[in-house]
């Protein structure tokens, strides 16, 4: 009988989302298991108010470095304590989903026998059931997770689980209060966009994942005209002065968003009734909440890192140019235009807005 299971993601927002439908999964198989999952101190608003995981340990990479470059003394005493407290525990299994041999070998030591994980660029020495892996290539990624728990449970009968997070009443009260203070009704209808995407490129690759500022700001305008509807921007870390300069070009008032966090963030989604964005941590946040969304794909593949379940609800727009997806095996090739992006007019997205409106 498994009592105690052990999930590490170490990665970003869509990574950790990914990974919802595999803790409903376990829960499903084993009710009364203890589930504890390590994350990073950007995710754990993701997995803190999540009622099927029962211990919560964040393990940030950044302040241990920072904490050794000011006393290797006591980021060492810091990182054996962190891996006491999980050997105390005694998890029976855990899930690796950190693509590295270092976690693994970590858990090793801890006294966690049996070890699940992806043998990606044969680093899964210290696993004891893996699988072979070379990139989250031709389907979904939490399709990728949910086959790491079938290396060990039985889970042929039970339906594929849905992507949550979940807002607290603080988190709800705190978009309240913002969505009154800015003249939003109960019965007003509101539109969601969120057109930056997340951090996960790198400061210097975003404009690749994102369509372009004179396009959402153009969709807004004829939303507003057509539907006679409230929208409000939405952003995450870094994309306030984008949602500015949508704001600024569009004819037609928008709302700004205050700065939200994740689940803050997925509050505010909730209260709308689409929610249009870029791919990316937003999109996934927006999807969790069961609100229909508009994802606008360039570079990346919708089939891999597309909502979660595929529904007729969450529609990806992208355009046949026949050089994409070319973001592959976690890297994104150099391209000099974004003919991916600027391919998607206006109404064509906005004809999709019309059909699930």
């Amino acid at each position: 009988m498994i009592g105690k299971i052990l999930i590490i993601n170490p990665f970003g927002v869509g990574d950790v989302l990914f990974s919802t439908p595999l803790v409903s999964l376990i829960k499903k198989i084993y009710p009364g298991c203890y589930i504890g999952y390590i994350c990073n101190i950007r995710t754990k608003d993701i997995i803190e108010t999540n009622p099927e995981v029962s211990e919560l340990f964040v393990f940030e990479r950044d302040e241990y470095r920072a904490l050794w470059k000011s006393s290797k003394v006591s980021c060492i005493k810091k990182f054996f304590n962190f891996w006491h407290e999980i050997k105390r525990r005694k998890f029976d299994v855990v899930i690796d989903l950190s693509l590295g041999k270092e976690y693994a070998f970590l858990c090793w030591l801890a006294g966690i026998k049996e070890r699940l994980g992806f043998n990606y660029k044969g680093r899964g020495w210290f696993l004891t059931h893996k699988i072979a892996f070379n990139g989250f290539n031709d389907k979904p990624v939490s399709e990728y997770y949910l086959d790491i728990i079938r290396l060990r449970f039985d889970a042929s009968q039970i339906d594929r689980p849905q992507t949550v997070l979940f807002p607290s009443p603080k988190d709800e009260e705190y978009i309240g209060n913002f969505l009154k203070e800015s003249g939003v009704k109960e019965e007003d209808i509101l539109v969601g966009i969120a057109p930056g995407g997340g951090i996960s490129f790198g400061a210097k690759e975003q404009e690749r994942r994102r369509w372009g500022v004179k396009e959402f700001a153009g969709l807004v305008d004829r939303i507003v005209k057509k539907f006679n509807v409230k929208v409000v921007l939405i952003w995450g870390l870094e994309e306030e002065p984008l949602v500015r300069k949508i704001a600024e070009s569009m004819t037609e008032r928008a709302l700004i968003a205050p700065n939200t966090r994740i689940r803050e963030m997925a509050a505010l989604c909730k209260r709308c009734k689409i929610v249009i964005c870029s791919e990316g941590g937003p999109l996934h946040i927006a999807s969790s909440q069961g609100i229909k969304t508009i994802s606008i794909f360039g570079p990346v593949d919708e089939k891999v890192y597309g909502p979660y379940p595929p529904s007729e609800n969450n529609v990806v727009i992208s355009s046949d140019v026949d050089c994409r997806p070319c973001y592959k095996r976690f890297k994104l090739s150099e391209c000099n235009t974004r003919k991916c992006l600027e391919r998607i007019s206006i109404d064509k997205v906005f004809d999709a807005v019309c059909k699930l409106m």
